[in-house]
């Protein structure tokens, strides 16, 4: 196993900025955004995939800063009712797999998305806990969408010879261990498997490493992100909690596609990410990265970088260093 970064964490610099930066903190891998819910700062696949000139120049960047590219992620939302949202994001899909096939990657990063509890609807719907017959109707309807949807990405996938790891995340309709895995079963394709994030396996209970077993020969991927559940934050208003609001424009939200912006979470909320080893501690994470490599993942394991409460040139650090000891790297001596 190597420690990568996810470079989302440092969209606001240039490419090779951002190389050299994660390479003195130690990391010898990264992830790159592609487009999706991400801007095309460091790789715009539509451009990549077209001119074998820019590929050349855009691996170069890695080769001269000795950081190796180990996966793109293209995560998005290809299903979204509104298609301000589920045309380009599904488009930035294909053009990644497209990608990812040309420069020699063979797994790309992606989420299932989510649709509209109707065909009128123009926002996605979460359907949780369908109590009654009308939620139910909500979740037939958004499964019938998005399988024949994937069904043709997945099939785009293999004839490119690429597999999609796909992350399990709120509102997305793979959300635990049984949607992802009714999901992968109903498209009927080897090209799919799991992006293996336990940040959100923390706050909804689910144990990361028996995910890990579970999916065993389909852990693709691993992120490294980590959570903070809060005791009093729990009792007070469970693990789902609604109180996000609205980021100002002034601080620039994060677009996500179409007219949607990233809001920001309650501040006293019952969870909340942090750092490798701010959660969890480094015994904690060498057990469950034992428990991947078990299940047949031996690559890159990704620091996604989300801490709630640190700058970056802090958290990041923490993260490395949590890993490398989990990982049992000896880290390099400074310069």
């Amino acid at each position: 196993m190597r420690v990568g970064l996810y470079l989302a964490a440092l969209l606001d610099l240039p490419l090779a900025e951002a190389l050299a930066r994660a390479k003195a903190w130690g990391i010898t891998d990264a992830e790159v955004p592609s487009a999706g819910f991400n801007i095309r700062r460091h790789c715009d696949p539509a451009v990549l995939s077209t001119s074998a000139a820019a590929r050349d120049e855009f691996q170069q960047v890695f080769a001269d800063a000795g950081v190796n590219l180990a996966i793109l992620n293209a995560n998005g939302n290809p299903t979204h009712p509104d298609p301000e949202v589920s045309v380009p994001h599904k488009q930035d899909l294909l053009d990644s797999i497209v990608l990812s096939s040309q420069l020699g990657l063979p797994v790309l990063n992606a989420m299932s998305g989510n649709v509209g509890s109707n065909p009128a609807a123009t926002l996605p719907t979460w359907s949780l806990v369908p109590w009654e017959s009308g939620l139910l109707e909500v979740r037939d309807y958004q499964w019938s969408v998005a399988i024949p949807a994937w069904k043709e990405i997945a099939d785009f996938a293999e004839d490119h010879g690429v597999k999609l790891a796909l992350e399990i995340h709120p509102h997305m309709l793979t959300y635990n261990p049984g949607t992802l895995e009714r999901f992968i079963d109903a498209v009927g394709s080897d090209s799919l498997g799991v992006n293996l994030d336990p940040s959100h396996l923390f706050w909804q209970g689910i144990d990361p490493s028996r995910f890990a077993k579970r999916f065993a020969g389909r852990v693709w991927h691993v992120a490294a992100k980590d959570t903070v559940l809060d005791a009093e934050g729990i009792a007070e208003y469970g693990v789902l909690d609604d109180r996000f609001t609205s980021i100002p424009a002034e601080e620039e939200p994060q677009p996500l596609g179409g007219r949607y912006l990233t809001t920001r979470p309650p501040e006293n909320g019952p969870w909340h990410f942090v750092a490798v080893g701010r959660g969890h501690d480094t015994a904690w994470w060498t057990q469950f990265l034992a428990d991947v490599r078990d299940s047949g993942f031996d690559g890159a394991v990704c620091i996604e970088n989300e801490d709630w409460d640190l700058p970056r040139e802090e958290s990041i650090p923490i993260a490395v260093a949590t890993l490398q000891e989990a990982i049992g790297i000896r880290p390099a001596a400074a310069a």
